[in-house]
């Protein structure tokens, strides 16, 4: 028995092995304009977070699971921070996308994100493709974090359900 989980978690640190070597030249790249100097502690952190993921098996969609980890870094950075003013032109443009959706992708998108309730509407694209932090998109909105993290639960969920169809 003993000797069954040593070799389960050798396959596990094997699999999280495997997906460094895959997505950290990816994941850095798309973090960099974002965090500047920071990404690299960032990138390491989330492989730090990623890896219980990586033993119990649970890691299906590892770009999505990557970011997430990444907001959640973001959002507890800013709360360590406290709030800040919100200051015009501070923020800089997100890298771009390593592969260019398709027009169909596109469309699939907007349909989706034009479909949602507006409360969730609202967060989603402020944090989607504003790419505020969530503590901006609740000074924005004039909401509290929290309500802020809901909102983008229930809109990550209708995504999924609608990609789902």
């Amino acid at each position: 028995m003993h000797r069954s989980q040593d070799l389960k978690e050798r396959q596990a640190d094997a699999g999280l092995n495997d997906l460094y070597r895959a997505y950290s030249g990816w994941l850095n790249a798309r973090l960099r304009k974002r965090f500047g100097d920071d990404t690299e502690d960032m990138v390491h952190e989330a492989w730090i977070r990623a890896a219980p993921y990586s033993r119990k098996g649970l890691i299906e969609h590892p770009k999505a699971l990557l970011l997430k980890i990444v907001d959640n870094l973001a959002v507890d950075r800013a709360r360590r921070r406290g709030p800040r003013p919100i200051v015009e032109g501070d923020r800089a443009d997100p890298a771009p996308a390593a592969d260019p959706p398709a027009q169909v992708d596109l469309v699939l998108l907007k349909q989706i994100v034009l479909g949602m309730p507006p409360r969730l509407r609202d967060v989603f694209v402020l944090s989607r493709f504003a790419h505020l932090e969530y503590q901006e998109i609740g000074e924005r909105l004039n909401i509290p974090v929290t309500t802020v993290q809901w909102r983008m639960k229930k809109a990550l969920e209708y995504c999924a359900a609608q990609l789902r169809l």
